[in-house]
């Protein structure tokens, strides 16, 4: 018998995000800057940010990556960055729970749901800053329809692939993986031997959001029952997934491509390929409103969207780049199954999402896969 992890799906903290927490920051933010201009320049502005001489940074990319970004704008600026790190929607909650209660600790938030970032939008808890590199980033396609342009900036991103173990596929289960890797999860050639996780995650709910939804004519609500017919192993996080897909443990998953490209760098037997279109999950950057570190919270912002900053953070975060012009040097795109993504960025913006709709679609996915 295989032992399955319980699913924990985010249905219940979105609903508690979305429905409570209805409080608005308690400081003041009339005077300040909405530029580095504003600021009298980054000049005046880096001698502000340095008075103050430390920033709150919260924040759901990974610990390691974050950690060793953040000593790049310590060493330059010399400013403490004091780190908190959970998970987008835990960390949110947090971060809810103490505006909504006047109290404002974080001067910088980074998450990857852009339900929670509406949310924010709607309640007043981000405001509005535009860097001296906001031309670098084109919002009107990473962030259609979102009303969040210039007021979250995209990071890296993290996108979905169906990867697979090529000690433990066979060459039959290679060849469909290959035509197509999303039709291939629901073949009975893969009975038992996949792997897959919560929706919880922002990437995870992309995916079968893009499938399930975007491209409901080629896969929908058939194709998932599909796959639950295969008997997956589900899990609450995509983490121990990647893990026991390189021991070989599980044969295929449908995870996030990030989360291989440093067991592939180690040389891991694992290929992974992209659904034509994929989905992709943003880290967004936002300023809240009310913080107690104004002027180091905008050097900050202006440092993470900067060239360095953002190509900074892409390397640690093992992703693709979001500002224009950024060029891909990740060893993993010079691998000879390696195709470029084309990437669906509708999530934030899919009719049945909206609402109470994503709580709706979290819910179905995890009853459907756990039947």
């Amino acid at each position: 018998m295989r032992i399955r992890t319980a699913l924990v799906g985010i249905t219940a903290a979105i609903s508690l995000l979305l429905a409570g927490c209805g409080g608005s920051g308690s400081g003041s933010t009339e005077n300040l800057p909405k530029s580095a201009a504003d600021a009298g320049g980054m000049a005046a502005l880096i001698a502000k940010a340095k008075k103050e001489g430390e920033v709150s940074l919260y924040a759901a990319t990974t610990e390691k990556s974050t950690t060793a970004w953040v000593k790049h704008f310590e060493k330059k600026y010399g400013i403490q960055v004091k780190l908190y790190r959970d998970g987008s929607t835990t960390l949110f909650q947090k971060w809810a729970q103490e505006v909504g209660g006047g109290v404002d600790n974080a001067d910088i938030v980074i998450q990857n749901v852009y339900q929670l970032w509406q949310d924010a939008e709607k309640k007043g808890w981000i405001t509005d800053y535009k860097t001296e590199n906001y031309g670098s980033y084109d919002f009107a396609k990473v962030l259609p329809g979102t009303g969040l342009t210039g007021l979250v900036y995209p990071l890296h991103q993290s996108i979905g692939a169906v990867a697979w173990n090529t000690e433990v596929t066979t060459p039959e289960q290679e060849k469909l993986l290959r035509e197509d890797p999303v039709a291939a999860l629901a073949d009975p050639a893969f009975k038992g031997q996949i792997a897959l996780g919560d929706t919880g995650g922002a990437t995870t709910a992309g995916n079968y959001a893009n499938v399930i939804l975007h491209q409901s004519d080629t896969y929908g609500w058939k194709w998932l029952e599909g796959v639950a017919d295969n008997d997956p192993a589900l899990f609450e996080s995509q983490i121990p997934i990647a893990e026991q897909l390189v021991k070989g443990e599980y044969a295929v998953t449908f995870g996030t491509d990030t989360l291989y490209n440093d067991y592939l760098a180690d040389g891991a037997p694992i290929e992974y390929a992209y659904p034509k279109p994929t989905n992709a999950a943003l880290w967004m950057v936002g300023l809240p409103t009310a913080i107690p570190h104004p002027y180091a919270a905008r050097l900050f912002m202006e440092w993470a969207t900067s060239d360095e900053g953002h190509d900074l953070m892409a390397t640690y975060g093992s992703g693709t780049g979001t500002r224009t012009g950024w060029v891909d040097k990740r060893e993993v795109a010079r691998e000879p199954w390696y195709q470029k993504p084309e990437i669906w960025y509708g999530m934030a913006t899919q009719p049945e999402l909206q609402g109470d709709g994503f709580a709706d679609f979290v819910s179905k996915v995890n009853a459907t896969l756990g039947k």
